[in-house]
């Protein structure tokens, strides 16, 4: 039977991408090439003499919030070149683009929690060795997923990464006991969620982290998400179900991305502060 007037099995079902949507995006897209070659610039050039870096720079574990900062911003910046190169199909995908602008935005709102501007030297170390301490214990999942539990030296397991990563920080006063008595670092990497209502706004009465529970219902392909203004279709069998046709949406694409490309220029602009002669 079929379906719909305008989709039959085994047919391509595409969005066209409206012409002022198409003319949006493309507007705030193409502000990621410049922010790409300032990110570039800031990364490849030593900082100035006397700048918050360069004095960072000398220390390996004041040093991680600034590495952890940059490779968050290039991989914000490759992920809205992803969706850019999307566009130039003149099709807009149904769900893809907002996981590739979830990990941009996300990506964008951590760089910016380690080089903010405002905090100081100390807040940005105890920041800096959370960002590497998750990073480690995320490695030491893998390696326990995959078997690993030898390496040759001076290779070293991502379990005793963090173990030499602690005890440097419970020498610098960056370690406290939690309630079950356990040495914990004094400043954790706060959830994504914390991000989004630390650092954007939305709507009187809602909290930010919605932004960010809305992008995750498409990148885990929740039903309440994907099946977001579908709408229904013939019945497609004896027992009357039907299947539900879905459009992508021009309206959440400009918004998100707009907000995507916003959070980036904030964080870069915050990374090269950093760089920049007091």
């Amino acid at each position: 039977m079929q379906v719909s007037k305008l989709h039959l099995p085994g047919e391509p079902d595409l969005t066209p991408l409206d012409r002022r949507a198409l003319a949006a995006l493309t507007r705030d897209l193409s502000a990621v090439d410049s922010i790409w070659s300032r990110l570039d610039v800031a990364m490849l050039t030593p900082p100035a003499a006397g700048s918050v870096a360069s004095a960072d720079l000398t220390d390996k574990l004041h040093a991680y919030a600034h590495d952890h900062a940059a490779m968050s911003l290039r991989a914000s910046v490759d992920h809205l070149m992803a969706w850019r190169t999307l566009l130039r199909a003149g099709e807009i995908p149904i769900y893809a683009h907002l996981s590739l602008l979830r990990t941009a935005h996300e990506a964008a709102l951590m760089a910016y929690w380690l080089a903010e501007p405002a905090i100081d030297a100390r807040s940005r170390l105890g920041r800096g060795v959370a960002a590497q301490a998750a990073d480690y214990d995320e490695r030491r999942k893998l390696e326990d997923a995959i078997g690993l539990t030898v390496v040759a030296p001076p290779a070293k397991l991502a379990v005793d990464r963090l173990s030499d990563l602690m005890k440097a920080a419970d020498g610098l006063g960056l370690v406290c006991l939690n309630k079950k008595g356990q040495q914990v670092l004094a400043v954790g990497l706060p959830a994504t969620v914390e991000l989004f209502d630390l650092y954007e706004s939305v709507e009187r009465g809602a909290k930010a982290q919605s932004l960010y529970r809305f992008y995750s219902g498409y990148a885990h392909a929740k039903q309440w998400a994907l099946s977001r203004g579908a709408q229904p279709q013939a019945p497609l069998d004896h027992l009357g179900r039907t299947v539900a046709r879905i459009e992508g949406s021009a309206l959440v694409a400009v918004g998100a991305t707009r907000r995507a490309v916003e959070a980036l220029d904030r964080a870069t602009t915050a990374y090269e502060m950093l760089r920049a002669t007091i």
